[in-house]
């Protein structure tokens, strides 16, 4: 995040040079993602053997057509929380999966192998992905980490998403559809004839295959901007990456936080420059309002004290609405 996007000095560089021009995304990406991955393996040194698969990897339709039911809810509810920014897709999968749960008879085998709940996790998981490009192109406002790369790549070869791209680069809306149908397919491609030679991979040991990855990742680091400070930064997030993670943390918001950072700065800098200085005008206009109670609402359902009371007070509107119904039915 560059650290002047409006004034004309330095701010939070602490003395460092390198922090003038900001963390660059490409060694955070690497480090939160690549290097914390193989700390959290070489971390679990018990290394499971891999069975041979002998099945068919091709779908059996009688089970399509038997869970068609799963495949249409998951698929709606992967898009909806695609619409929502910043929810990514470990929710449309989550969600998905706890729906088909709930709605299946055969709740025992959730968890040991259904078939049913991997339809669900995946069809959510998928459906989401284009459901957070609404966002993204129509917004600039990144739904996942995934999404948030591919909105850096758009800045860096000048196509600012949000409302004006529409008018400015009408042509590249039709031609992220013909990208994201072509990889869709290129999934399925990849799928259906790269699971056996795949699994080979799985079985080169670990203390082979651990410091190659290492050696990528410091190589990508450094082919970004050609910086020493860019290692350092990697390795400095990686390790960040590993101890969160370690504590359950996720990574998609340390991303989010790089790619939006600036822009939350500047917006910020730009509404208190209108205002006079005044922080009223975020909390008494219609729209900013809206989303001030929706981000202060979110952030206190974290609190458990709040997190109860919210659930006592639905399961009470609930019950009053249940029996309202039961009295005219």
């Amino acid at each position: 995040m560059p650290s002047w996007p409006i004034c004309a000095y330095n701010r939070f560089t602490f003395g460092w040079d390198e922090l003038a021009g900001g963390i660059a995304l490409i060694p955070a990406l690497v480090g939160a993602f690549g290097l914390a991955e193989v700390l959290s393996t070489l971390a679990h040194p018990v290394e499971r053997k891999i069975v041979e698969m002998r099945d068919s990897v091709l779908p059996r339709f009688r089970e399509i057509a038997q869970y068609w039911r799963t495949v249409l809810r998951s698929g709606l509810i992967g898009v909806t929380t695609g619409l929502l920014p910043g929810v990514g897709e470990d929710a449309g999968s989550w969600m998905s999966y706890a729906a088909a749960k709930a709605a299946s008879k055969e709740k025992e085998k959730f968890g040991k192998g259904s078939v049913d709940g991997l339809m669900a996790a995946e069809t959510g998981d998928m459906a989401s992905i284009p459901g957070h490009m609404i966002p993204t192109l129509a917004l600039g406002i990144p739904g996942s980490a995934p999404s948030a790369v591919l909105m850096a790549a758009m800045i860096i070869h000048g196509i600012q998403p949000g409302p004006m791209m529409l008018i400015e680069h009408p042509r590249f809306v039709y031609q992220m559809v013909a990208m994201t149908t072509l990889a869709s397919l290129t999934i399925l491609l990849f799928g259906l004839f790269g699971v056996r030679p795949l699994l080979l991979i799985l079985k080169v040991r670990r203390s082979v295959l651990m410091p190659i990855v290492f050696l990528l990742c410091t190589v990508g680091a450094f082919a970004s901007a050609s910086r020493l400070f860019d290692i350092y930064a990697m390795l400095a997030i990686g390790i960040g990456a590993f101890l969160l993670r370690r504590r359950g943390y996720e990574m998609a918001p340390l991303v989010l936080g790089l790619v939006l950072g600036h822009l939350i700065d500047k917006s910020l800098r730009r509404g208190l420059v209108l205002s006079d200085g005044s922080v009223v005008p975020f909390f008494t206009r219609p729209i900013s309002l809206v989303f001030a109670v929706v981000t202060i609402f979110t952030i206190l359902l974290y609190v458990p004290p709040f997190k109860a009371a919210v659930k006592r007070v639905t399961g009470a509107v609930g019950g009053a609405v249940r029996s309202l119904f039961a009295r005219r039915t």
